[in-house]
């Protein structure tokens, strides 16, 4: 029997609306990038970056060109900051907030999600709605878009809003930050969609019309990455996938 609504409606809202606006602000971001591929003032030389003048493949790049991309960029910066005050307002007045934030332990059942993904534990770790590896990313999200958010903020205010800028070390380290920020959430949102798709695709239900059965979770079905395509003798677990969705 399929459990009651896993994410609020709200939630699921919020999250789509999220995804889109980061595709396009990643794309747009790196287009206005590669209008000058370097952090280094010219002249001088920048300690942190091996990649210096070389632009960003264009397929990656959103917008078109130049005035295009800042159009897109800027656009979708609201609705993602306006997206991710409703959510965590959600989520602190629903309660949800419970299920994300850091207790005591987590980082000893992080060490066992680990060990159970390299097989060196046999059985899933127990665990609430979200293992410790999920709550710790989904934790760490929000902050990495709050960073990318300020340092925004730093660029494309750096004089009205100067103090700002200084306090991230000025223009050249804000937008150093602002692109840190940047690919360690593109990374995490990879990482979670490559956990999604080989290791609970029926939470993909979940995420969409809410409804998601407990009995097909990844610690019911004792799933690691990939194990749900593996033929059904090779799997440790009794659950009847056929009948899903």
């Amino acid at each position: 029997m399929a459990e009651k609504v896993r994410h609020h409606w709200i939630v699921r809202l919020t999250h789509w609306m999220s995804t889109v606006a980061f595709f396009i602000m990643v794309g747009s971001g790196l287009r206005i990038f590669n209008a000058y591929p370097a952090f280094h003032r010219r002249g001088e030389t920048f300690c942190c970056y091996p990649f210096e003048g070389t632009p960003i493949p264009s397929w990656a790049t959103f917008g078109g060109w130049l005035g295009g991309a800042r159009h897109w960029h800027f656009a979708m910066m609201w609705v993602l900051v306006a997206n991710g005050l409703v959510y965590l307002a959600f989520i602190y007045l629903h309660g949800e907030w419970r299920d994300l934030v850091p207790r005591k332990g987590d980082l000893r059942d992080t060490i066992e999600m680990i060990k159970f993904y390299v097989f060196v534990r046999k059985d899933h770790p127990i665990q609430g709605k979200h293992n410790a590896l999920q709550k710790g990313a989904y934790f760490v999200m929000p902050i990495l878009a709050t960073m990318i958010v300020i340092s925004g903020i730093a660029i494309w205010k750096p004089v009205s809003l100067g103090w700002v800028t200084n306090l991230l070390g000025g223009y050249v380290w804000a937008r150093y930050w602002h692109f840190c920020g940047m690919v360690a959430l593109a990374g995490l949102s990879i990482v979670h969609v490559f956990m999604v798709f080989t290791v609970d695709p029926y939470s993909l239900r979940s995420m969409t019309t809410g409804g998601y059965s407990k009995r097909l979770s990844p610690e019911a079905r004792n799933a690691r990455p990939f194990w749900h395509l593996l033929p059904r003798r090779k799997r440790d677990t009794s659950v009847d996938e056929e009948n899903v969705l």
